[in-house]
């Protein structure tokens, strides 16, 4: 019985948010207007500095998404984009893509958003402290997405 109270009295003392079991996760499809990827982040009339191409040691690169077009409710994030950021590479981590898997995912959107036609589809993430249920389902508590790993993108020409 005294367990018993103890979780209870832990678990109402855990902070607002979305569970580590309850990682708030979407599949996106993405069309070319949809994103903004490359040396065009840096044409963005926004108050942030965003990385504008891809990273050859980290693996690092960043994606404007426009929140139109995604079904995804961010309520605190004052901007017309969301960010669409892959975690730094650690080698050590084996919950993750290598930097060359995540050139191929960059340079792939860089052609659909080139070519002008076509989608990708983007499995995405926002860590438990960056969301929380709201409204309309899970909402973001900022402008933060995450590619989900393994990564999955899959691009289409047609």
């Amino acid at each position: 019985m005294l367990t018993v109270i103890m979780a209870i009295s832990l678990l109402s003392w855990a902070p607002a948010g979305v569970s580590a079991a309850e990682q708030a996760s979407w599949t996106i499809v993405l069309r070319p207007t949809d994103f903004v990827v490359g040396d065009a982040l840096g044409q963005l009339h926004t108050h942030r500095q965003w990385i504008t191409g891809f990273d050859e040691r980290s693996g690092v690169f960043e994606i404007a998404l426009r929140r139109k077009a995604i079904a995804i409710s961010a309520p605190h994030c004052r901007m017309d984009y969301l960010i669409l950021t892959i975690p730094v590479y650690y080698p050590e981590n084996p919950k993750q893509a290598s930097v060359r898997e995540r050139r191929v995912v960059y340079d792939a959107l860089v052609a659909l958003q080139a070519k002008g036609k076509g989608s990708a589809t983007v499995a995405v993430e926002a860590p438990g402290p960056l969301a929380r249920p709201g409204k309309r389902g899970i909402e973001l508590l900022a402008c933060n997405l995450y590619f989900a790993f393994p990564i999955s993108v899959q691009v289409s020409t047609q």
